[in-house]
Order: C-alpha cells, then structure tokens, then sequence
C-alpha cells in the first residue's frame, strides 16, 4: 500500500506517522512545500522574544526522527503543481533540484492548510510589509525587529494572531497600532469578553482603530480613507483561506468557506482521497453540520484517524468533530471559549439564556486574580450551549472543563453539581464555573 501525502505540518504527518504505526510496511511519501517540517506554529509569536533562540527550535520533529525513526518518505520543497484523480497520480517540482516528475498512490492525503489574505492594494507588496502565517514569515519578522531595530508597528486586522503580536510587540518596546476594517474586533465573543479586551487596550495605551479602509502604503505611510498611519513595520492579518486551488483543479468539491468537502470519515469527492486539517471542513458536533474552525488539534486529531482509516479502509471509522474550543493569551489576561457563539445560536433558533458573572479565581491566597464567565444555555431545559472566559490566573483549564461539559451534553442544572477540587490556594470555596452555574440556573 502506498499513501502520498500533500503537506507536511500537521494533519499531514499526523496521518504518515499513524499509517507507519499500525501497518509498518506501508510506503508512505509526504511532500511538502516549504523548506521546513512539522512546526508548532502557534508558538511564532513568542518566539520574536528570544533573539538568538532559532525558529527550528518550534519543529515538532527533526528530519532525522521523521524519516529514520518513523520510516517516513519526507521530501521537503517539493510542490505538487497537479493531481491526476482517474490515473492516481501527482505531479511533483522539486523547487530544491529545478524538475518535475510523477509520483503515483493507492490512496491521497490533502492536507495543504491555508494561505493568508493578503492586501491588493499598491505599497503591500514592500519588503517591510509582513504576512505572519508560516515559519518563513517568522524569520522575516525576526530579523527586521532585531536588524532594524523598529520603534512602532502597524498591525492591519485584530484577530487572534495578530493581538498575540500586540502583546509580544509591546513588552518588546515596540508600539503597536490596529487598523480594523470591521466596526469590532473579536466578532463571535460575547460583548462582556469583548469589552475586557476593550478596556486592556485602553490600560496600555494601545490604539485601536476601527472602520478604517486602507488606501495604499508609500513608504512607512499606510494612508486610509480615515488619515494616514506611519510605521517601521507593517503585519497584515486579515484572515486565511483554505489552500485547495490544486484539489479544485483536480475536479474535486468544495464546502464551507471554500475549504474541501469531507464525509464524517474525511473521505472527499475524489476516489481514495482523503483531507485534513486547515484546508478541510471540520464537524461541529452541536450543529450536526461541517463548519470551518481551522486550529492544530483539530488538524492532527483528523490527521490520525485518516492514517487509521487508510490502514483499515474496510472498516473505518469517523471523526468525532469539534466543539470550537479556543484560547489566546492578550497581555495577563486569557481568552477563551468553547461550544456555540450567540450568532450561531440565534442561526440555529434556540431560545436561550445568556449570564455572566465576575469571581476571584482563588481563595484567601496570594497569587490570584479574577475572571469573567459567560454560559450560554437553552431556556427551559438548561443544556449547555457556549461558554466563554476571560481573566487572570487559571482560565484555560477551566474553560477546557466547560469544552468537557459541552461534549458530554451537560446542562447548567448538572453542571451545577460538579465535585470541583477545592484549596484556597487553586480556587475559591465556590469555583468559578460553580458560581456562573448557580446563576445560570436562576435565569432558565
């Protein structure tokens, strides 16, 4: 049996590394684009820090481990420029040695992620003009802010990635300022996150503009409909794209935001090929629907069941979908949130309830802070429908409690009675999520 896998970060090796494992004499070849291997690319950010801590440091595996120790065929700038569906073949440049040649498969990984959206305006194709999305990006950045020693950055688009950036770049003495096309910033939080976030901004002294049109970029001046910007530096993040113009081209269908379409078994419409990760569709266990939440444990979580199901093509099985979880750190604070937004709910015609509380996250204890809790729920019988958090101290694992509720189909009613650990030096008498529980109850 012989798999050839189209990408190489994470859904993609994911899939080589549990093909080898279960069937060790399978074949199995990952092409991939770039000069770099699987990478934890939500640690770029941090690594600006670190000037003389390298981005390779960020790889999950070195080549060695990959091909030696997992058996793995890993060939590194190789593109895939065709996919031949009916003969089962690709077309491969190897951009490293200036060739083409054809590499046939019994079956075919997808896994190509996404590209960023990029600005077609005159000026965004400059030098100092950064896309930050791979690891190439990083080392761009990197050598900019330590080689020419920036004061300032203009950051265009307020998504996760780029407040990562607004806190690195300040605790770096770099003043950052956001341009956002959109009247708000972190559209599917509730108003009562967003506005933390909103008010941390203000803290720092951090500007941030929104409605702002851009214009072009002359020079360090980014000019706007609203006036004009100067920077040493400019980060455009406006969004991703999943990058299936080689499977389109190949005849097979689209989905959800223009990622490729896949069954519950990640099977597409092409015969014995399979997708995963950031360029895929991803289930959404609430809605009963494939939506698009592009994040990496979602890419390497289908990434292994496709190498499973690959092994066992006779008896498959299929991908339990996600439930949106998600968290980012903004300066002290984390952010985060799992299950529905309340857009989708409405979409979906619940009727729901929403609450919020505000709670010390520990006991009489030094060490702590505090933190925000919004529930989601559906009025009258209570079931968990989102939740979402925002503070200091330990956030994330409580939200990641609310993600485990969620999956289990809780309502605030159980959630409620949950035997939560207590010690003053972790939590207050009443947890957190105790208390929005209890408050929840009241309102359903």
């Amino acid at each position: 049996m012989k798999t050839v896998i189209i990408g190489g970060i994470a859904g993609g090796l994911s899939a080589a590394s549990q093909i080898k494992r279960e069937d060790p004499d399978a074949r199995v070849i990952v092409l991939e684009k770039s000069d770099d291997v699987s990478y934890a690319a939500c640690g770029m950010p941090y690594n600006l820090f670190y000037k003389d801590k390298p981005v390779e440091d960020l790889y999950a595996l070195n080549l060695d481990e990959i091909r030696t120790g997992r058996g793995i065929d890993y060939r590194l700038n190789q593109e895939v420029i065709a996919i031949d569906p009916v003969n089962k073949t690709v077309t491969v440049s190897d951009t490293h040695q200036a060739r083409q040649y054809h590499e046939t498969y019994d079956f075919l990984v997808y896994a190509t992620g996404t590209t960023p959206r990029r600005l077609d305006l005159p000026g965004f194709d400059a030098a100092d003009v950064f896309y930050f999305k791979t690891l190439a990006d990083t080392r761009l950045v990197k050598n900019t802010i330590y080689d020419q020693a920036p004061t300032s950055a203009l950051l265009i688009g307020s998504g996760y990635t780029n407040l990562e950036l607004v806190d690195v770049l300040y605790n770096m003495k770099i003043t950052p300022v956001i341009l956002e096309r959109a009247a708000t910033i972190l559209p599917s939080f509730a108003e009562e996150i967003r506005s933390k976030v909103l008010e941390k901004l203000e803290e720092k002294g951090i500007r941030l503009h929104t409605g702002v049109d851009i214009i072009e970029k002359n020079a360090d001046v980014v000019k706007t409909a609203t006036g004009e910007f100067k920077a040493g530096m400019v980060v455009v993040s406006i969004g991703i794209q999943p990058n299936t113009g080689l499977f389109s081209a190949a005849g097979g269908e689209l989905g959800v935001a223009g990622a490729v379409k896949v069954d519950r078994y990640l099977r597409t419409s092409l015969p014995d090929t399979f997708a995963a990760g950031d360029c895929a569709e991803h289930y959404v266990r609430q809605l009963g629907k494939n939506g698009f939440m592009p994040l990496g444990p979602t890419a390497n979580k289908q990434g292994r069941l496709i190498g499973s199901n690959i092994v066992n093509n006779k008896a498959m099985k299929m991908f339990h979908g996600i439930d949106q979880t998600a968290v980012f750190k903004f300066f002290d604070l984390t952010v985060a949130t799992t299950g529905l937004s309340e857009r989708q709910i409405e979409e979906s015609g619940y009727r729901y309830a929403k609450t919020f509380v505000d709670t010390p996250t520990r006991g009489a204890f030094p060490g702590g802070g505090t933190m925000r809790i919004v529930l989601l729920c559906e009025k009258g019988t209570g079931l968990l429908l989102g939740g979402q958090m925002i503070g200091q101290d330990v956030v994330a694992k409580r939200l990641d409690v609310l993600a485990t509720a969620l999956y289990k189909q809780m309502t605030v009613f159980e959630l409620a009675e949950l035997d939560l650990s207590y010690s003053p030096l972790y939590a207050p008498v009443w947890d957190p999520l105790l208390i929005a529980a209890n408050n929840a109850v009241k309102k359903v």
